[in-house]
């Protein structure tokens, strides 16, 4: 009861915030603005911590709006497109692969224009999870505030150029990658936000890697595959989904981080755009050897965040499974082997690194 009263109070502490991000939201969404819902929300509560008035949004929206998110990635996942994705794993392994050595090679980069040490140097530039880098970090003693804002120049950059890029081309998935499930039956859609939740939170106690994301769409997705239909997901909680997960990189943004910046965007860039170069290239390659649209491609190989490149193929219909198939496959890789990576490169480079903490 206490936890119940306690939510309550930070909701509507935050209250403020919401509305903020909603206005935000509803501004884009009139001038059809690519993920208005998104962008709307991310850019007023950005320009408003950058003035200097720290807002955030409350506590557990940001997972919120990933348990909405991986409710409809799963439920894309019919026994056709399960064997599609299935079919794809050497090319995911191949992109997963790619991006840690990038991540590595960008990291040389950052050091040298940023002078940032090794660790946030690192951390910061491999397209990870945000979180799980930002964890990994702390563990080699990277600097926070440079690794957070290399890790969201990167996704900021990725997210301002590809869906806009995608939108204007007008260009969707296939067919084949529609929900298994058209209408919305409000008794069942509960009964599935409770299960996908309850799913989620099994996944968290396991400390698995974006487990409110991975957890809603694990249940989701398992119930598609056997074709069992409770309820599609309304268009209104995914824009619900846009708004929290914008919020929540918006609060990142403040002035003292900005103070060190310049450099730090700066390498973060010129290494954001080397491999969006590479993806696209991939994506190409990937698309030619498939029977995929290369717009769904573009998506898959992004080195974007997983919650904002699913938006992304989910709002514009862009093959959702296969393109959150790719990030997650990933992020696993990159969750396993970016410590080894990281005392590897390391040692190819001859720095001595950060131990532990």
């Amino acid at each position: 009861m206490k936890h119940i009263s306690a939510t309550l109070r930070d909701i509507i502490q935050c209250l403020p915030t919401l509305v903020l991000a909603a206005v935000g939201g509803w501004l884009f969404s009139l001038v059809n603005a690519p993920l208005p819902w998104f962008f709307g929300s991310l850019f007023a509560i950005a320009g408003i911590n950058l003035l200097g008035w720290k807002i955030r949004g409350p506590h557990g929206s940001r997972q919120a709006g990933q348990i909405f998110i991986g409710t409809t990635i799963g439920l894309y996942f019919t026994p056709v497109v399960a064997a599609i994705v299935a079919s794809h794993l050497p090319w995911m392994i191949l992109v997963a692969v790619i991006s840690i050595g990038l991540g590595g090679l960008s990291a040389v980069v950052l050091v040298k224009i940023a002078r940032v040490d090794s660790a946030t140097a690192f951390f910061g530039n491999v397209p990870g999870g945000m979180a799980e880098m930002l964890a990994l970090g702390d563990r080699f003693g990277a600097k926070p505030a440079a690794l957070t804002l290399s890790q969201l120049t990167r996704v900021t950059i990725v997210i301002l150029s590809i869906p806009p890029a995608l939108a204007f081309f007008g260009e969707t998935g296939k067919d084949i990658f529609v929900p298994l499930a058209a209408e919305v039956d409000a008794p069942w859609l509960l009964l599935l936000l409770a299960c996908c939740i309850l799913s989620s939170l099994t996944l968290s106690r396991l400390r698995v890697p974006n487990c409110w994301m991975l957890g809603a769409a694990a249940f989701a997705s398992l119930l598609t595959v056997f074709e069992i239909t409770l309820s599609a997901m309304p268009r209104e909680l995914l824009n619900v989904a846009q708004v929290f997960i914008g919020i929540a990189l918006g609060q990142r943004f403040d002035r003292p981080s900005m103070i060190t910046a310049p450099r730090v965007i700066l390498a973060s860039a010129m290494t954001t755009v080397v491999m969006m170069a590479v993806a696209l290239v991939l994506a190409g390659l990937i698309a030619g050897q498939t029977d995929i649209p290369v717009t769904a491609m573009i998506a898959a190989t992004a080195p974007g965040g997983l919650a904002e490149m699913s938006l992304t193929a989910a709002v514009l219909n862009l093959g959702v499974p296969l393109v959150t198939a790719y990030h997650i496959i990933r992020i696993i890789m990159i969750t396993v082997f970016t410590l080894p990576a990281y005392k590897l490169a390391c040692r190819m480079f001859r720095t001595d690194g950060n131990q532990p903490t």
